[in-house]
């Protein structure tokens, strides 16, 4: 066992067995989690971004957002830990339009449709952060884990849980830097000059969740998620037309005329990542496919080594983050299953080379699990942890 293997132990609180009596706010704060579309619910430190203009605007970059980032639940899980330096850029083979879209739906469009007792979403996240310690820098891996149960009978409870797994340096060369500036157990975020200090503050080391905390529930109205839509329902899914044409029209329904009407429908991608049937995730495939700003990539392998196909849905470049106080460009994919197209992961890599980070590094990802899809395994009360029905800070 290394010596940052030993240097934390878990706190872990113990819950009563019976189930407790949930408040509204653990209601209200379900039906928030279910209506957060997944790519804004990422890791929890806020970073800023800076268009091609110059103007800079503060995003929160891949948080478990301002839902699931209150419930930093845990669930006991092998910690599973991918080298980022490792992981491929995406675009490896490239593809000739969008036609892999194409041929990738009329494949779904042939699946049978699912069943089970729940919709299960299970997302590893990596982050990749600079930091100082001892007078040197090197790079952390922030990496948590979260497990979204959505029922399909609206009666039966939602549930959330999810592990902050570890923060580790991440990389053998990092864990030598780390070693070498005394092995602390605490360390500072390098941040960009004008970051306001609250995000800038100590990370704690560890490779076990400090703390445990969950939320279940019934959701109000059955809500299954996608906030691009307005919170869906079971009946809003079973509604969506499983032709292309007919869903672009089915979706201006939910338009609010704040960005073009083309604009919005690059959002469509969120029904890849919800429990419609395989003939509507088809559609909103050829839906996709024919927005001018959809570009494939071609075929890559995910952070979890798994085959896939690398797309964009909207504009991927023109942004920066901030890396250890310095303003890095960034390019974004999502990876697709290339048997059922729902997302593998999403990724964002390193367009340049700064100081601790090369070219082509993934900087952060967020990766479905294996176990994401229907089952008919129902979610138990995480043993060992704490009902949430606040939102932490």
């Amino acid at each position: 066992m290394s010596t940052i293997d030993r240097m934390m132990s878990a706190i872990d609180p113990a819950a009563g067995s019976a189930e407790p009596r949930l408040s509204q706010g653990v209601h209200d704060l379900l039906a928030e989690i279910v209506a957060t579309p997944p790519a804004r619910r990422r890791l929890s430190w806020l970073r800023l971004r800076r268009s091609k203009s110059g103007r800079r605007r503060l995003a929160w970059g891949w948080a478990l957002g301002a839902a699931a980032a209150t419930v930093a639940v845990v669930m006991a899980v092998v910690t599973v830990m991918v080298n980022v330096t490792a992981v491929p850029a995406p675009v490896i083979v490239p593809a000739r339009g969008n036609d892999a879209l194409l041929r990738l739906a009329d494949r779904v469009a042939r699946l049978p449709d699912g069943s089970g007792a729940y919709w299960r979403r299970s997302l590893l996240s990596n982050g990749l952060i600079r930091v100082r310690a001892g007078g040197k820098k090197f790079n952390v891996l922030h990496s948590t884990r979260t497990d979204l149960w959505q029922p399909r009978d609206p009666g039966d409870p939602t549930q959330v849980v999810s592990r902050e797994q570890s923060i580790r340096p991440a990389t053998p060369a990092d864990e030598r830097i780390w070693r070498a500036a005394g092995s602390p157990g605490t360390v500072h975020r390098v941040c960009l000059l004008g970051t306001p200090a609250q995000y800038c503050k100590q990370l704690r080391l560890h490779t076990t969740a400090p703390a445990c905390e969950y939320v279940r529930g019934i959701v109000p109205g059955g809500r299954l998620g996608g906030g691009w839509l307005g919170g869906l329902t079971r009946t809003d899914l079973a509604a969506m037309p499983d032709d292309a044409v007919k869903l672009r029209e089915r979706l201006r329904a939910y338009w609010k005329g704040e960005e073009s009407y083309e604009e919005f429908l690059r959002g469509a991608w969120v029904l890849l990542d919800l429990p419609v049937k395989p003939s509507v995730r088809a559609a909103t495939l050829r839906l996709l496919a024919a927005l001018p700003t959809t570009t494939v990539g071609g075929s890559v392998t995910d952070p979890l080594g798994r085959s896939g196909i690398a797309v964009t849905f909207v504009k991927s470049t023109g942004f920066t983050a901030d890396f250890g106080g310095v303003d890095v460009a960034e390019r974004y994919s999502t990876i697709l299953n290339p048997r059922t197209g729902t997302i593998l992961a999403e990724t964002s890599s390193a367009a340049g080379s700064v100081e601790g980070l090369a070219k082509g590094t993934v900087m952060r990802y967020e990766a479905r699990t294996p176990e994401a899809g229907w089952t008919n395994e129902r979610p138990e009360r995480p043993h060992g942890c704490r009902i949430s029905d606040r939102l932490r800070p």
